[in-house]
């Protein structure tokens, strides 16, 4: 909380901390910073003339953008309390009237020539935003808020499940196991435990904590309504309120769109925003450093600050996804512009870390010039950082921080490609035809060209896929892992038709399914006997799968020889086939073909691997292939 001094130098100095603004948004500030002098010193006992609501339009658009608006009140007495400033009534209207009076000979002063510094209302309006999210991440610093964000969360449970992947951990370190003995190393430990947390905190969140709804359901029928119209809200935690309308009932149904984060913790529910607003502020609640990350095109998540790895790590709860910056620009196809983050220490321009185009990005930054960005998230830093509470140590450890952070950013052109083999996919919140018009998700197809050499296991090859893990694995009769890749297409040869995961979080099912408006998608999964000692006897398969409204999954086996011959086997029920006509076969190639269905919905209704998020260990698919020595 800030403490007026008494002496009118300071008040001077604030008033004059207005001129480092832009010229339209210092005359703004200047003229509400007056109608609220006079409304007070017109009627001094009107509690309603001495509060100011951080919500208001006064507030957001004309005071939080302005440099020194708010120190000005905070001079004259006023005292912030939640989601409100105020003057309490025993404040000394002395001053109050100095700051008018100063207001008013300051305006009168300015000649009425023409200045050159106009700015856009696009920019007024983005420094706007800065402003009031750099204002609202205050809220994760409130003690009682944080303490009921940590009562929802299941610690003891995670904590349990962070140590098992500690363990596992260790054992692969075992060899070094007298270098863990030091006390360094255990120091190091206990970093990457608290890092190993976060990633059962995120899955937690994601999967049973925090819903997503692009549009709420009836409360009648739990039919999907359609957007009606949107109406300014009366609640100081709510931004504004959708209206939709359901066609079944013809009644409407409110979707509350919450920026203040306590609500939330309640409600469970929302879209980007909402979830990185509940997501950091529990990150705050765990003792991470957290911070919200927003991009201007139009998508909300948060960083922490890893101690161990020393530098920002990027979490969508979203997409369940940990330290992948560049997966905006790679997978979704964002054309990035401004990417901000906000803490209770700094305001930075991040954009840097999320994309490897930066020239590009440069070409459509065109809001505000570079430098008068920079200068206005340092004066707002400066400002957080030179306020009273703020300690000298803490200001040093942000620096050196920030110091890290800068280099981590540098732009190296020929290092512009690194991480260029890693995959990225689209967007996988939301629903898909929301998706797809936002044009962030990826519909192509997939040729990642893999083939399994099943001669290298010995005389019995099975591979084991498991959609709700997302794993593969090459197992031995006693069920022994021999072989382990994880995500479905870094198993796969080719793919057609937009193949993608899909998880319905309200039914708790996952399965591949085709991209909307094509009319057929497959997958080919490839096998070899690279060893000339050994000749293919038979093949088995089990493959789980669902259809509906006419929808197919039809299987087949394409088995090559070594004189180039090839066979096409159809497999007519692949819950439970086996062959031996592919007998010395050299090469298989099993291949599911997705088609059929009805209307706009018809590339849902055929579900490969249909299976419940809840069978954790139940198998989608199992493919046995045997060997025999050749004598």
């Amino acid at each position: 909380m800030y403490e007026p001094q008494s002496n009118m130098e300071s008040l001077e100095r604030c008033v004059k901390s207005l001129e480092k603004n832009e010229k339209n948004v210092r005359d703004e500030a200047r003229k509400a910073l007056l109608n609220i002098c006079n409304n007070v010193l017109k009627s001094p006992n009107n509690d309603e003339a001495r509060e100011l609501r951080l919500n208001d339009e006064v507030v957001v658009k004309k005071l939080l953008p302005a440099i020194g608006a708010f120190e000005c009140l905070f001079d004259v007495g006023y005292v912030e309390d939640g989601d409100r400033i105020f003057l309490p009534g025993n404040a000394s209207l002395s001053r109050l009237q100095s700051l008018s009076k100063l207001l008013s000979t300051v305006s009168e002063s300015k000649s009425p020539t023409k200045d050159t510094q106009q700015i856009s209302t696009e920019q007024k309006d983005f420094f706007s935003r800065i402003s009031k999210y750099f204002h609202d991440v205050l809220h994760y610093e409130n003690p009682v808020l944080r303490r009921k964000a940590r009562s929802v969360i299941p610690i003891k449970r995670l904590e349990i499940a962070t140590m098992i992947k500690m363990r596992e951990l260790q054992k692969l370190y075992k060899v070094n196991s007298a270098i863990n003995a030091t006390s360094s190393t255990q120091f190091d430990s206990e970093l990457i435990a608290k890092d190993l947390l976060l990633v059962e905190f995120l899955h937690w969140f994601k999967y049973e904590f925090f819903k997503w709804v692009d549009r709420p359901n009836c409360s009648k029928c739990s039919t999907e309504c359609v957007l009606e119209s949107v109406v300014p809200s009366t609640n100081r935690h709510c931004s504004r309120i959708e209206l939709y309308r359901c066609e079944k009932c013809n009644i409407i149904v409110e979707f509350p769109r919450y920026w203040h984060p306590e609500p939330l913790l309640t409600l469970r529910r929302g879209r980007c925003g909402e979830w990185a607003n509940v997501f950091t502020l529990m990150c705050c609640s765990l003792g991470y450093d957290a911070r919200f990350i927003a991009s201007e095109t139009d998508h909300i998540w948060t960083e922490i600050w890893s101690t161990s790895n020393k530098k920002w790590i990027h979490l969508d709860p979203c997409e369940n996804v940990i330290d992948k910056p560049l997966m905006y620009e790679k997978g979704w196809k964002k054309k990035l512009t401004y990417i901000i983050a906000y803490s209770k220490d700094e305001v930075q321009d991040v954009t840097w870390r999320y994309t490897q185009d930066q020239e590009a990005v440069m070409k459509r930054r065109k809001t505000c010039t570079e430098q008068s960005l920079m200068q206005y998230l340092r004066l707002l830093t400066e400002q957080r950082q030179n306020s009273p509470s703020y300690t000298h140590a803490r200001r040093e450890y942000v620096i050196k921080r920030s110091l890290l952070e800068l280099v981590d950013m540098v732009y190296i052109p020929h290092l512009q490609n690194k991480n260029s083999d890693e995959t990225y996919e689209g967007r996988t919140s939301g629903s898909l035809a929301w998706r797809v018009a936002r044009g962030e998700i990826i519909q192509a197809n997939i040729e990642k060209s893999y083939i399994w050499d099943v001669s290298k296991y010995g005389q019995m090859f099975e591979l084991r896929y498991n959609i709700v893990k997302d794993i593969y694995h090459v197992v031995q009769n006693d069920g022994k892992i021999l072989e382990q890749k994880s995500e479905w297409q870094e198993g796969v040869n080719t793919t057609d038709g937009g193949i993608f995961r899909k998880v319905e979080n309200d039914w708790k099912m996952v399965y591949l399914a085709r991209s909307p408006q094509t009319q057929h998608g497959y997958i080919k999964w490839t096998f070899k006997i690279a060893n000339s000692e050994l000749y293919l006897e038979t093949c088995s398969l089990k493959a789980k799968s669902e259809i509906f409204h006419g929808a197919s999954v039809s299987w087949k086996i394409e088995a090559i020889f070594s004189d180039d011959k090839m066979i096409v086997i159809p497999i007519s029920n692949c819950n439970s086939f086996y062959t031996e006509q592919v007998r010395n076969a050299v090469k298989l190639d099993i291949i599911a073909t997705l088609s059929g269905g009805q209307g706009e919905l018809a590339w849902q209704h055929a579900q490969l691997f249909r299976q419940s998020l809840e069978n954790i260990e139940e198998t989608s698919m199992i493919i046995n292939i045997q060997l025999k020595n050749r004598t």
